[in-house]
């Protein structure tokens, strides 16, 4: 039986990613995971988003996943950008779609979709 509940749906970028790039994924707010803070505060203030510590326990895909899933009830029909540092990214790329760059996944009672975001790109200048 499929989930009746939204997904909720987040965009993990790494840290330096463009701020248009998020912003038009239109996301309601921007969590910044362990190592990735300064350039999450940073892109929370182009975007004019409020920026919340990711409560994961650890910066290592399991800690992204498991702070997502902690996270889905309260953005469930929202998008969120997750801003995290490459390695992790590049961690979790590894272990749940083939590729690299940014990704999308919705998370609901059924589980967890993955997908590559292909409108993320690395800032330039200031």
């Amino acid at each position: 039986m499929s989930d009746l509940q939204c997904a909720a749906t987040f965009l993990l970028v790494p840290a330096g990613t463009a701020a248009d790039a998020v912003g038009s994924a239109r996301a309601v707010a921007l969590h910044a995971a362990p190592g990735a803070a300064d350039a999450a505060t940073e892109l929370a203030r182009l975007l004019d988003l409020p920026v919340r510590d990711l409560p994961a326990r650890e910066a290592s895909p399991g800690g992204i996943v498991w702070a997502l899933d902690e996270l889905a009830d309260e953005y469930r029909g929202e998008r969120v950008a997750v801003v995290v540092t490459a390695e992790v990214l590049t961690a979790l790329r590894r272990v749940v779609l083939p590729g690299e760059g940014a990704v999308v996944v919705e998370v609901d009672a059924d589980g967890h979709r993955w997908a590559p975001w292909p409108e993320v790109r690395p800032a330039t200048g200031r």
